[in-house]
């Protein structure tokens, strides 16, 4: 986004705080600076030339989870996420971005074979001992810094990553449907079984499902100001789509979901504009392009749903996953308070301010407990672990699973 148009909806702002109301960040810490408003004044007196890219400017300018609550309760709306991620890439481009978030941009989400790597030294460390010998001895709680809490978030890494796990092309007879499966980069490397349960779905269904070679959708490198990386991610898998041949594309991932929909926007081509109205969300898949048939096994559990943010508000999905939830066999659904409030993972936010991040999570966590549900069913990875973390924490007994893996225990 320009300056002219930052400029722009930067005016548009009357102060009335109502973004107040909306903002996870500021219902647990009641700091003006890390509302919507607040943040807005910092970007027009910085654009003004009346404030410096200081430190503490940059660290305000990172607590923000990307949510779009504030966006969406604004009277005047004012896309306040755009300016974060806008004002984010003026911080990149004049104070450059961290050597670990260059490094991971540019040599792991642009390098499939180095990202592979890294997920299997994951994969030994938990497996090897090391991991046990870390947590005995705690020695990650000697160096400070929440490390070792952080450390008990990193879930149960794949052996080898979904995709060589199977085909490029999955065929079945009386194909309806040629469906492009963009993986993204958790259910590749920890969530296996939400791969293979949004493919037993597809194949109930008749749905011939393609799973071209590709990368991170892009959205981590934009978050942190790295449109560049975002856009030369996005190319690559436009191409490799393109070349695929599909007629729809579909991803379990909500936040790789609402960036695939920006490509148009992010890449400004023809390819990008038509690889953007190809793509949509399995859950909309199901309830809107198919006609979904549940399995006949019962499966006799309460359940709510967590809202990812990046699915209601992002990508605005959220009647289609209740709609498949309520038509399964045997399945309670019961209706939490305050479903598409934030869960506090935002990506890498749940890492990088922690405590923070652990504080909207419990706010979450306590809401799905007095739902009185068994399990929570969410259509995020990232928001899968931070909410089974966050129950951890809270001592809560209650699955935390894919929509896909709910369903897929009907058949």
């Amino acid at each position: 986004m320009n300056k002219d148009k930052m400029h722009e909806y930067l005016d548009r702002c009357s102060k009335c705080g109502g973004c107040q109301a909306a903002c996870p960040l500021y219902s647990e810490t009641q700091m003006e600076p890390l509302v919507a408003r607040g943040k807005l004044c910092l970007m027009q007196n910085y654009l003004k030339g009346d404030l410096e890219l200081s430190p503490k400017m940059l660290e305000l300018m990172s607590f923000c989870l990307l949510c779009k609550s504030c966006t969406e309760q604004c009277p005047n709306s004012i896309p306040v996420d755009k300016l974060v991620l806008s004002m984010r890439q003026e911080i990149a481009e004049q104070k450059g971005i961290s050597f670990v978030k260059k490094n991971a941009f540019q040599h792991l989400l642009q390098n499939n074979g180095r990202l592979t790597m890294a997920a299997k030294l994951a994969y030994l460390y938990q497996h090897s001992g090391l991991q046990w010998l870390v947590r005995k001895t705690n020695i990650l709680g000697l160096l400070g810094g929440d490390l070792s809490s952080k450390e008990k978030m990193l879930p149960s890494m794949a052996k080898t990553p979904f995709r060589t796990q199977v085909p490029e092309r999955l065929t079945t007879s009386n194909s309806r449907l040629r469906v492009g499966y963009f993986t993204g980069c958790l259910t590749n490397y920890i969530f296996e079984e939400t791969g293979h349960a949004v493919l037993q779905v597809l194949k109930n269904h008749h749905v011939e499902v393609v799973i071209p070679e590709q990368w991170c959708c892009g959205v981590p490198a934009l978050a942190s100001g790295d449109e560049q990386t975002a856009v030369q991610l996005a190319q690559r898998n436009i191409e490799a789509f393109q070349k695929a041949g599909v007629d729809v594309i579909i991803t379990d991932c909500a936040s790789c979901g609402s960036m695939l929909l920006e490509y148009d926007d992010l890449v400004g081509s023809k390819a990008a504009k038509a690889f953007a109205d190809k793509s949509m969300d399995f859950s909309q898949l199901l309830a809107d392009v198919i006609d979904f048939n549940p399995g006949d096994k019962e499966v006799r559990m309460s359940v709510t749903f967590h809202d990812p943010c990046h699915l209601k508000r992002g990508q605005g999905v959220s009647d289609a996953p209740r709609k498949l939830i309520r038509s399964l066999p045997g399945v309670a659904f019961r209706e939490m308070k305050d479903s598409d409030r934030c869960c506090g993972a935002a990506g890498s936010f749940n890492i990088t301010h922690y405590d923070l991040a652990k504080k909207v999570g419990h706010t979450k966590a306590r809401n799905i407990i007095d739902s009185g549900a068994q399990a929570v069913i969410t259509e995020c990875p990232s928001c899968i672990m931070q909410m089974r973390h966050m129950l951890e924490r809270e001592g809560a007994p209650i699955q935390v699973l894919h929509l896909a893996e709910l369903i897929s225990k009907t058949y």
